[in-house]
C-alpha cells in the first residue's frame, strides 16, 4: 500500500471528539478509494466505498443534526441543506457508476476531496462555538 494521500490534519478539528472521530473515518474512506485507483483496483473497491460512504453519512449527519436540535444551532437549516445536497450527489454518482466505474472513481474522489475542504474543514467549523458552549467537546 502506498503512503496515505488523504490524512487527518489538526486544522480539520471541530473540537468535538465524537465528530472529529467521524471525520477521520470519512478521510479514511476517501483515502481507501484514492489508494485503490493508484493500484488499479477501483472497480473492486467502488461499491464498497459507496456502502461505507452511505453508512458514514447516515451516522455522521444524524449525529450533527441531533446536536443542532439539542443546542438550537442557528446555522442548522443551511447545514441540513448541505447534507441533503451531499447525499443526493453521492446517489447521482452511484447511479452513473453502473455505466463506467473508471471515470466515476475519479469523479467520486474529486467530489469527496471538495467535501473534505469545503464542508468538513470549513462549514463544520461554524458549529464549534455553539457545541462547545453547550459543553460538547
Amino acid at each position: 500500500m502506498v503512503e496515505k494521500h488523504f490524512q487527518w490534519k489538526p486544522e480539520y478539528s471541530v473540537n468535538v471528539t465524537e465528530i472529529d472521530d467521524q471525520h477521520k473515518k470519512f478521510i479514511s474512506i476517501l483515502d481507501d478509494l484514492y489508494q485503490a485507483i493508484l493500484v488499479g483496483k477501483q472497480k473492486e473497491k467502488l461499491y464498497e466505498v459507496f456502502e461505507k460512504l452511505e453508512e458514514y453519512m447516515d451516522l455522521h449527519f444524524s449525529t450533527e443534526e441531533n446536536y443542532f436540535d439539542k443546542f438550537k444551532y442557528e446555522g442548522s437549516d443551511e447545514h441540513r441543506a448541505e447534507h441533503k445536497k451531499l447525499k443526493n450527489k453521492v446517489e447521482d454518482i452511484k447511479q452513473k457508476a453502473k455505466n463506467n466505474e473508471d471515470v466515476i472513481s475519479f469523479e467520486l474522489v474529486d467530489f469527496l476531496e471538495d467535501w473534505l475542504l469545503d464542508h468538513l474543514a470549513a462549514l463544520d467549523k461554524k458549529y464549534t462555538k455553539c457545541f462547545n458552549e453547550h459543553g460538547l467537546y
